[in-house]
């Protein structure tokens, strides 16, 4: 009892002194001494904007403007810098008569962490002279007189570094820390924030969280300490935007882990980091691959070197290691450091590079193991100096679901520093960089010997050469297996040449492929076209731009082919452009039908160019090509063309032959022709010139089909446009449209009698001017000129109402012609009858 009444005792005396300190006037004056109460225990100056008196849940202070000064041989800023700050008291001090501050809790305070030129910080300062000065721990005995280290947190804190008057764009935000004094020689600190950069809107960069304890010691340098740091949940793309400032275009989660001990002198570290999910940021994740290391090594604050440093990545039956020095890091990062791998799969390396490669087939199979070990040594002044060797065994790569093998055997592996050697004279050599040199080895692609492969691999991209013997199709067959295809010849055959697949890492550019090979025994099929080109010969270039067939010799059927073609590459229809410059030796309306028609479908030669009669939409109405097209002979039914030249426009189904050019019918033809295929009928639009052709020959050409023996004797010229629509020729004639200016000499006309005398019609001149519509042919007045006299021709012509002209001699006498053309009529009339000709019926 006496116990009991002794502790109410003390209990309501201490109530009586809480409330006499809290309601005596004054209380604001005590700003001052609680500035100096928490300057002292910081060692720092303070000024304190406002307090108010808390009395619940604990006594103490409200303070309103919290500045803490930070050392001016640091930075003339406030190293704390608060509004709203609580400050709990010891209760027990005030029966001391002292003012002494429990707990120190901030919200949302800024703090500046500033390292001066000598490489110091000014938070490593606060603590020396915290390790100095006798103050009691922060969890201090009811005995202890001495005056206790406060408790030090802040909540959503923001931390800023400064590396001496310049402030960083790296930022702690969101930040929970907490500092104390957690025995007579040991202090305590905890933190865990978000990474961020002032200068991005970054999301995603993680949670980096540090518990550390450290010992009393003379100096920093020689402090025991124990720190255990975390940095998780980070997204790798974001966090490479936050260390280098540029988003590198990786994905995968983050984890990394780091354990330190001993003395800042000689701090072994020890650590594991991994990351899930690997992938590129446009690839979709496919497998799960997950990078892990784990490194220990040994470092000193003195030199900044990480000594001993000892990694190592374990790979599936093998294993990657890391040995050496790294450091010290002054203007740039030195390092001495053996790589070593053993037994590694290149299985290993491909589930990687699946993630890191856009369009990698999954079917791909890389079978083999590398052996290597490199050392490579950097001096920050330098570039990095590395040698070594290594060799793949056994090396396999499987492609096309097992269907196509490509056995390399033991590849040597070289590792050296060197400028990348270009071939272009153009192009600069680069500075000396590491390289990884692949072979050379001998490469069986199909050819009559084994073709020589080689290439490197740098941090900044790669190459790899191919030259010799080679087969188109396992070739290609072979790039397609491994990522690498792309546009190119629907060619098959033997090649002697160089291949030069090359890129840079990056941006993630697709690799740039460059070839230059002479084809012989070739096979090119075009889409769309029934009839496959026999190449006898062709010089085949791949330009990182384009593709092209020179110096073409070829065969389709009976035609000849030689000439060049040329198209863009990485295009997507409709901006792919076939240009050609091409000559046959003969085309016929047989070949035309061959390489067009439908192999079920009977149709004359001139509805060909009908693709919309095809079944299913034609690959050619997706073509788009312009060029120069020669040809020797063209033989259309009984119409043969020689010389034949013209450019060449195709868009999608519409034909252009612009400056067309030919002799025919022992003359010559030049005009320009469009044809319209995308519709269901076909639309044909003419313009163009006739100069001395033979009349006798065009007769024959109508002989049969109109009319029976020679119909037209002599030579003409014509000037004509025309335009018609439709299947068959019927529909044609129907349709048409044309207009046509003709001359016509020294022939006749056999099938009509000459007006004034006897025999057929003879020509000396005749010239006049047609027009074509709706079937019916219109004649102007033409003039015709023979040994008679001079005679005014006019009237119209159908298959319908057959022939309807007067003829008119300058003596005034007339005559009429009618009939058809196959047996014409003509009679002498009165003048009455012969000034109007009947309109038609």
């Amino acid at each position: 009892m006496k116990l009991l009444s002794t502790k109410r005792a003390v209990a309501a005396l201490g109530a009586l002194l809480i409330v006499l300190f809290l309601f005596r006037p004054g209380v604001s004056r005590l700003r001052h001494r609680i500035a100096g109460s928490i300057g002292t225990a910081l060692g720092r100056r303070v000024e304190i904007d406002n307090v108010r008196v808390r009395a619940l849940p604990q006594p103490g202070f409200d303070l309103e403007g919290l500045v803490i000064y930070d050392d001016p041989a640091f930075s003339p800023e406030p190293m704390v810098r608060a509004q709203d700050v609580t400050a709990t008291i010891r209760l027990r001090s005030l029966l001391r008569g002292r003012l002494e501050i429990a707990r120190l809790s901030a919200t949302e305070p800024s703090i500046n962490l500033v390292r001066n030129h000598e490489g110091r910080w000014n938070l490593a300062q606060l603590l020396e002279r915290s390790a100095r000065i006798p103050i009691a721990p922060t969890g201090k005995a009811p005995s202890e007189r001495r005056p206790a280290f406060p408790y030090l947190e802040a909540v959503h804190a923001r931390i800023n570094f400064k590396i001496e008057q310049e402030k960083k764009a790296y930022s702690l935000i969101d930040a929970d820390v907490g500092l104390w004094q957690e025995s007579e020689n040991s202090w305590g600190a905890r933190m865990r924030a978000e990474p961020v950069r002032t200068d991005f809107n970054l999301t995603d960069t993680g949670l980096v969280s540090l518990n550390a304890t450290w010992q009393r010691a003379p100096n920093l340098h020689s402090t025991p300490v124990q720190i255990s740091l975390e940095w998780q949940k980070g997204q790798l793309g974001q966090i490479s935007k936050l260390l280098t400032g540029r988003d590198r275009g990786w994905r995968g989660g983050v984890d990394i882990s780091a354990n330190l001990s001993g003395t800042p002198e000689a701090l072994r570290v020890e650590s594991q980091a991994a990351v899930t999910e690997f992938h590129r940021y446009d690839i979709a994740a496919t497998e799960s691959v997950r990078l892990a290391v784990g490194c220990a090594g040994r470092y000193s604050i003195n030199s900044g070197t990480l000594a001993d440093l000892q990694c190592e990545s374990p790979l599936t039956s093998g294993s990657l290691k890391v040995g050496g020095t790294l450091g010290p890091i002054r203007n740039g990062l030195n390092y001495d450091l053996t790589v070593a791998t053993d037994k590694v799969p290149l299985a290993s390396f491909l589930r990687v590079l699946r993630q890191a490669k856009k369009q990698l087939p999954q079917d791909l199979i890389v079978a083999g193991l590398v052996r290597a070990e490199i050392h490579a040594v950097r001096d920050a002044d330098g570039p990095v100096d590395i040698d070594g060797e290594g060799v793949g065994t056994n090396v396999r790569l499987i492609a096309n679901g097992g269907k196509n093998e490509l056995v390399l055997g033991d590849v040597p592996l070289t590792f050296v520093t060197a400028p990348v050697v270009n071939d272009s004279p153009d192009d600069k050599a680069e500075a000396p960089q590491p390289q990884m040199r692949i072979g050379t080895l001998a490469l069986a692609t199909g050819g009559t010997a084994p073709a020589t492969a080689g290439g490197w691999i740098s941090p900044s991209g790669y190459r790899f050469m191919l030259t010799g013997d080679f087969a188109l199709k396992n070739l290609f067959q072979l790039a397609d297996g491994i990522g690498l295809g792309g546009s190119r010849p629907a060619v098959d055959g033997l090649a002697r040449g160089a291949i030069d697949v090359s890129g840079a890492w990056q941006g993630f550019a697709p690799a740039t492929i460059v070839a230059r090979a002479q084809l012989r025994s070739g096979r090119a099929v075009i889409r769309g076209v029934n009839t496959p080109v026999q190449l006898a010969s062709a010089v085949v270039r791949l330009l990182p731009d384009s593709v092209s067939l020179d110096k073409i010799s070829a065969q389709t059927g009976t035609t000849h082919w030689s000439g060049s073609a040329s198209a863009t590459r990485h295009c997507a229809p409709p901006d792919c452009i076939l240009q050609f410059d091409l000559s046959a030796d003969r085309l016929s309306a047989g070949d035309l039908y061959a390489w067009f028609a439908t192999p079920a479908a009977k149709r004359p030669w001139y509805r060909l160019l009908n693709l919309g009669e095809q079944t299913g939409p034609s690959p050619l109405l997706e073509k788009r090509a312009r060029g120069t097209l020669r040809i020797g002979k063209l033989e259309l039914k009984k119409v043969i063309g020689n010389q034949v030249s013209t450019q060449v426009s195709f868009d999608r189904g519409k034909i252009s032959l612009s400056n067309l050019r030919a002799q025919l019918l022992q003359g010559s033809l030049q005009g320009n022709w469009t044809i319209d295929v995308t519709a269901r009928s076909v639309k044909y639009q003419t313009t163009g010139t006739l100069q001395n052709i033979s009349l006798d020959q065009l007769s024959a050409l109508m002989n049969e089909s109109w009319v029976t023996g020679t119909w037209i004797t002599g030579t003409g010229d014509a000037r004509f446009a025309a335009t018609a629509s439709g299947l068959s020729f019927a529909d044609l004639l129907d349709s048409a449209t044309a207009t046509l200016r003709f001359s016509m000499k020294n022939g006749s006309l056999p099938h009509i009698d000459n007006p004034g005398s006897t025999g057929p019609l003879s020509v000396h001149k005749l010239d006049g001017d047609l027009q074509l519509d709706n079937g019916m042919w219109q004649l102007s007045t033409a003039k015709l000129e023979t040994h008679d006299g001079i005679f005014q021709i006019k009237g119209r012509a159908s298959a319908e109402n057959g022939l309807n002209f007067s003829f008119q001699r300058n003596d005034d006498q007339s005559w009429t012609l009618s009939g058809t053309l196959a047996k014409p009529r003509l009679e002498r009339t009165s003048r009455t009858q012969a000034a109007v000709v009947p309109a038609k019926q």
